[in-house]
């Protein structure tokens, strides 16, 4: 498959000052400054049609990643090539390609109706009127925004301020679509299309998306996974290698005729517990245990449900796994 974004050897470093709390501003003047690394060398690749999910705590590198690879930002080393070309040196040429959601930051006009945005949008990229009329009535059905698009923009709720800027971004049909944190506080309809949006544009169009997300629903919307952590790659691979990263765990929720859930120890590591209940974290050699089997099948349980671990499992312990290196 072609290769669309293409990252090696990158890094990016920011200036910044000690803080001082007390002291003259002339001591404030000449406070000791230092350099700090966002990104201290990357590299990986992104294929044509796919939705990668780009991950990490905050802090690790993901925005500043972004913005260089949307031409926002210069790399100090490395070389970036989006669609081909270097972000920066081709930013007219990479950004009619492009299209970008950063957030809660989106690019309509608070006192204006969306539409005034996407004919504005029309008018920049120079988008044929049938071809735009057809794009954006496509766009404003799948998305619901019927009743909304014509509305000032101030008074639309979150949810549909980011569907709306959802087709800011890609009314002029970009190859790449970066999303940082598309559905954060966005309510629940709100995800669904969005996510909806992007699996159908892939499909489509092979639209390639970038996403940078907390929430496991966006991840599984994903082929591909890079998790960052303090401007290092930990991970780069497919999200169902990730998934089973640690594959030998099981979870098991047991309701018991009692309570009392510290003679399960012995077995695997209680995740957690409440009156009758217990979730327990097994090796999955357990299961198979004569004595387990005799524990589950006897009086003292009621029902019981065993089941793989979810990637926020995955998730919380790869970071502990990081921070247990430092």
């Amino acid at each position: 498959m072609e290769k669309i974004i293409e990252v090696n050897g990158l890094k990016k470093r920011f200036k910044t000052h000690e803080h001082l709390d007390k002291g003259t501003w002339i001591a404030k003047l000449m406070r000791k400054s230092y350099y700090k690394t966002a990104i201290g060398g990357l590299s990986f690749s992104v294929n044509e049609g796919d939705i990668v999910a780009l991950l990490g705590r905050n802090g690790s590198g993901k925005s500043t990643l972004i913005k260089i690879m949307t031409g926002i930002l210069y790399p100090d080393d490395g070389t970036v090539r989006v669609l081909g070309l270097d972000p920066w040196e081709n930013r007219m040429a990479v950004v009619s390609q492009i299209g970008v959601v950063l957030g809660a930051h989106g690019q309509l006009y608070w006192n204006l109706p969306a539409i005034d945005t996407f004919n504005f949008i029309r008018a920049i990229y120079n988008i044929p009127e049938k071809e735009y009329r057809k794009r954006l009535n496509y766009l404003i059905d799948m998305l619901d925004l019927k009743k909304v698009y014509k509305r000032p923009v101030r008074t639309l709720s979150l949810g549909e301020q980011m569907k709306c800027n959802f087709v800011a971004s890609v009314l002029h049909m970009p190859k790449i679509v970066f999303l940082d944190e598309p559905t954060i506080g966005v309510d629940l309809p709100s995800k669904t299309a969005l996510r909806s949006m992007i699996l159908t544009m892939r499909k489509e169009y092979k639209t390639t998306f970038i996403i940078t997300t907390h929430l496991v629903e966006d991840i599984t919307m994903a082929e591909k996974v890079i998790l960052l952590n303090k401007g290092k790659l930990v991970f780069d691979g497919p999200r169902d290698k990730l998934e089973h990263l640690f594959g030998d765990k099981r979870m098991i929720d047991l309701e018991l005729r009692n309570s009392g859930s510290m003679r399960f120890r012995k077995y695997g590591k209680i995740v957690e517990h409440a009156d009758n209940f217990v979730k327990l974290e097994v090796n999955k050699k357990v299961l198979k245990s004569r004595e387990f089997i005799s524990l589950l099948s006897g009086d003292e349980v009621i029902d019981y449900k065993v089941y793989e671990p979810g990637l926020n499992f995955v998730l919380s312990k790869l970071y502990k796994k990081i921070d247990n290196k430092r």
